[in-house]
């Protein structure tokens, strides 16, 4: 069965520096390559025309983001792992944590916010990570495709304006990272992933999760979510080491520090 998605020449056009044509070919191979993983991609909502029925059908993809498991830590083996709405709730509930500095304001509310939208559009696309060989320019392609059906098609009447507004501002301040709030957003990601990946590491012996470190703990740039993270790491090593593994295989970064920003692994 083929994967519906849909890519308009208005979108494509919006990529700046890529051509159309090109972005096209990548999005009919990422069918493709999500086809061949087993993962199908259903045909985008259409409105019925009733603002109601068409309401009714967004709060019911929302059970989505509860049921589908976060892809990294199933492709590592992990038991029960968590759905993507864990990740964005405790994402939300750590936003809420974060101490107002008057050096660097933030606005804590709209992070909140902006924790449980930032991974809305895996409702419809699912959690892809890079080892599916999906070009990052692509799933975000895929994903403001999926946005649109949710905003236009289901959240297209009057009475969904505030929400539908609502929506598109936070998911698109977060995908330009360029606020502190979007940043703040990203650190939280971060280390969210890291909290998790020991939690497995504790629970199930996994030791197979360095590589999911090495993309998130270096890169945070926040102070509180570094101190945050350093004690992480501490925790990290005494686990293994209480477990016999050898110093240098206990925090997996390979030299690197907490804040160091080294290259981006596992789309992290």
């Amino acid at each position: 069965m083929p994967i519906a998605v849909p890519v308009s020449p208005s979108k494509l056009d919006k990529m700046d520096s890529i051509p159309i044509t090109k972005v096209a070919q990548q999005v009919e191979e990422t069918n493709k390559v999500l086809g061949a993983g087993g993962k199908e991609l259903p045909a985008p909502y259409k409105s019925t025309g009733n603002e109601a029925l068409d309401t009714l059908a967004f709060l019911h993809l929302l059970e989505q983001l509860k049921v589908q498991k976060r892809s990294g830590w199933i492709r590592e083996g992990v038991k029960e792992a968590e759905s993507i709405s864990d990740h964005m709730c405790r994402m939300a509930l750590m936003a809420m944590m974060i101490p107002q500095d008057p050096t660097r304001p933030l606005d804590i509310p709209r992070c909140v916010m902006m924790a449980l939208v930032h991974d809305l559009a895996e409702a419809h696309v699912g959690d892809i990570t890079p080892v599916e060989g999906v070009p990052a320019h692509v799933k975000h392609q895929l994903e403001e495709e999926a946005m649109d059906s949710f905003l236009n098609e289901m959240l297209g009447g009057e009475g969904n304006k505030d929400a539908r507004e609502r929506f598109r501002s936070l998911w698109d301040e977060y995908e330009a990272r360029v606020t502190p709030e979007s940043k703040l957003v990203k650190d939280l990601d971060r280390v969210e992933l890291a909290l998790q990946a020991v939690e497995y590491e504790r629970s199930q012996d996994i030791q197979t999760l360095s590589p999911f470190f090495v993309g998130s703990i270096p890169n945070l740039e926040h102070p509180v979510i570094q101190k945050w993270a350093e004690t992480l790491m501490d925790e990290r090593r005494q686990l293994w080491a209480s477990r016999g593994r050898e110093k240098e295989e206990q925090d997996g970064l390979g030299g690197a520090k907490v804040g160091d920003k080294v290259k981006k692994v596992n789309g992290v």
